[in-house]
Formats: C-alpha cells, sequence, structure tokens
C-alpha cells in the first residue's frame, strides 16, 4: 500500500475538509491562508507520529513536495499558497500519492483554468489573446498583455492541485488504479 493509513476511508476525512477549504478559499479570495496549511501540516505530522509512529513519513513527503514544487514558485508558475497546500496534501499523504495528485492535477489544471479565465474575460479576452500571440509570432517581439486579455489573468491554480489530490487519494485508497509503487 502506498500511503499508510489503515485502509478505513474515514481517515480521509481530514484531508478532504482541507482540500475542499482551500478550494473555496482559493476561488474566493484568490489566497489559501498561511494558518490553514500551516495547521494542516503540523496536524498530519502529528496525525502519522500518533497513528501510524512514523514522522518520517510525513517529513518526506513535506521535504519532497517542497523540492518539487519550490523552483514552479521561484519561476511564478505557482503561488506560494499552492506550494504550502501541496506540501500540506503531501505531508499528510506521502510523496507517492502527492506525486500522483500533482499529475492529475496538472490534467485536471488546464482546462479548469482555462474554464475559469473564460469566465472572467470572455470570447473577446480569449481572441484578444490570440491576436496577441500571431503578433508576436510575426514580429518576433514580445507583447504584454493587455488588460482584459486573458494571458494577462491570474487565475487559482490551488483547486487543480486539491481535486488531483482527491482524485489519487480515492483511486489509491479503493484500489483502482495507480500509478507511482
Amino acid at each position: 500500500m502506498l500511503a499508510k493509513f489503515n485502509g478505513d476511508a474515514m481517515e480521509q476525512l481530514p484531508l478532504i475538509i482541507f482540500l475542499m477549504a482551500a478550494c473555496w478559499m482559493d476561488l474566493a479570495r484568490q489566497k489559501i491562508p498561511n494558518w490553514l496549511t500551516l495547521n494542516f501540516i503540523i496536524l498530519a505530522l502529528a496525525y502519522h507520529g500518533v497513528v501510524n509512529g512514523d514522522v518520517a513519513f510525513a517529513l518526506t513527503g513535506l521535504v519532497y513536495s517542497f523540492l518539487i514544487l519550490f523552483p514552479f514558485f521561484v519561476l511564478r508558475f505557482l503561488a506560494g499558497g499552492d506550494v504550502k497546500l501541496g506540501m500540506a496534501i503531501a505531508t499528510f499523504t506521502g510523496w507517492q500519492i502527492f506525486l500522483e495528485g500533482l499529475l492529475y492535477g496538472l490534467i485536471i489544471g488546464l482546462p479548469l483554468v482555462l474554464l475559469l479565465a473564460w469566465r472572467k474575460v470572455g470570447w473577446q479576452g480569449v481572441k484578444a489573446s490570440f491576436n496577441r500571440y500571431v503578433i508576436i509570432l510575426g514580429s518576433r517581439r514580445y507583447l504584454a498583455p493587455a488588460k482584459g486579455e486573458l494571458a494577462g489573468l491570474k487565475v487559482p491554480y490551488g483547486p487543480a492541485l486539491a481535486m488531483g489530490a482527491a482524485l489519487a487519494v480515492i483511486l489509491n485508497e479503493f484500489q483502482i488504479f495507480t500509478l507511482v509503487s
């Protein structure tokens, strides 16, 4: 078994509640607060220390997730809240399920981000971005996105990471499918 769960689906209840709260906050405020992620990391460390007697499992997830996600923060592909969300997920689920969830989150994220962005700027914003890219390719010069353009939006990625993690946990818990063994 990948994660150190005792086979009881109720063990994932804190994770599911955490993921729902993080999604809601990221969608409503475009921010995942530190108090939520850092407290969940502490909860996950305590859980694995008390229930499984294996804090190393949680710490390994925490360290691996940081090493994987921090470069994306430095390159500004992810915000700090997204990185801390991933670290909290990995601390609870372990690094293997975290990696699966990250992959699923990337797959889910593209259509989700496009849908959320479409809601904000509509067809005109998409068309403006497409036209700008055509001009960039033709002139080989960078043009900054204009206001109201799809490319200029900051769209929350926390929901995609949360859905990817939930999918990975469900698929592994019920032994439906696993990518990492």
